[in-house]
């Protein structure tokens, strides 16, 4: 990935970030839920300073690999599980304020495998398994959790992350089932 000169971003610099953050998780064996979420820190400034065609270029595919290596290295195939179990977990108590952490843990799964690395090159088959689980869990945590408005959903967000919008688009189907739930009496005149 080249600097853009025109905008003066870094790109080199923020790939070797997310690289040395990865290195560091997959050699480091304390630390795991810090270690992690700074590579996973990394890795987001460069996807936000970066463009799908950016991360599609020849550097970009150099960069990927390079992370794909890194992800099933070391100690990372065990710290993304915990990183997905903790995602779990996170959207099962996702109720009121711990819903927003939920949706950026599943944001940022949801960014490495669309932006970065498949998931199917690094997420152990009980992981791949979990993903799932965990979109279900948020979808049934929604209904109780504080509906994110628009100011606080995050506007890097794609409309494909559709969960940050779930307690919304819930409260509003609640909202049309409640009106439309009466009996249309009929108005009998005399």
């Amino acid at each position: 990935m080249t600097v853009g000169a025109e905008t003066g971003r870094d790109l080199p610099g923020l790939a070797r970030q997310a690289v040395d953050a990865f290195a560091e998780s997959a050699a480091r064996g304390r630390d795991r839920d810090a270690l992690m979420d700074s590579a996973f820190a990394a890795l987001f400034e460069l996807y936000r300073a970066t463009t799908a065609a950016e991360r599609g270029s020849p550097a970009g595919q150099n960069f990927n690999a390079t992370l794909a290596e890194l992800l099933v290295s070391g100690n990372n195939p065990a710290r993304i599980s915990l990183y997905v179990v903790r995602t779990q977990t996170a959207a099962e108590n996702g109720r009121h304020e711990g819903y927003r952490p939920a949706c950026w843990r599943r944001s940022m799964l949801q960014i490495l495998g669309d932006a970065f690395v498949p998931w199917d090159r690094f997420l152990r088959p009980g992981d791949l398994e979990a993903v799932p689980r965990i979109d279900d869990a948020l979808v049934e945590v929604a209904a109780d959790a504080s509906p994110v408005s628009g100011e606080e959903v995050p506007a890097w967000v794609p409309e494909s992350h559709w969960w940050w919008w779930e307690p919304a688009r819930q409260a509003q189907a609640a909202d049309v089932e409640r009106a439309d739930s009466g009996p249309l009496d009929a108005v009998v005149g005399e």
